[in-house]
């Protein structure tokens, strides 16, 4: 994607360690999320954190499809079954798998009824 791609190359020269971007201590970062909400003028009952963040991104990911052992990559998760206990499978997601299999027991119910 191009926005990341130009976000990296920002960066790049500038590593002063391992990490591409500057590595902030927890407090800053949760400064900038706090920041991120209210110019995005999201309302919610509860603080968003980078870890609230972080935790949304990971069920999102699943949500949408994307296989646990790639969000586990993304999330430089060193062992999957932490992937496993962070992200929580959504009804939304149980939803969507069901829409996968419906069309089969359909088949079934259509073969049974016309026997």
């Amino acid at each position: 994607m191009e926005i990341p791609k130009r976000i990296i190359e920002k960066y790049q020269g500038t590593k002063r360690n391992e990490f591409i971007f500057p590595v902030s201590v927890n407090v800053t970062s949760n400064t900038h999320v706090g920041k991120l909400i209210e110019k995005a003028e999201i309302i919610t009952k509860q603080k968003v954190t980078f870890h609230t963040a972080r935790h949304t991104f990971g069920t999102m990911f699943l949500t949408e499809g994307v296989p646990l052992e790639s969000l586990s990559k993304m999330m430089e998760h060193k062992n999957i079954s932490t992937t496993q206990i962070y992200a929580k499978i959504t009804s939304q997601k149980i939803s969507k798998d069901m829409d996968l299999v419906a069309p089969k027991f359909q088949e079934i119910e259509n073969e049974f009824v016309n026997t």
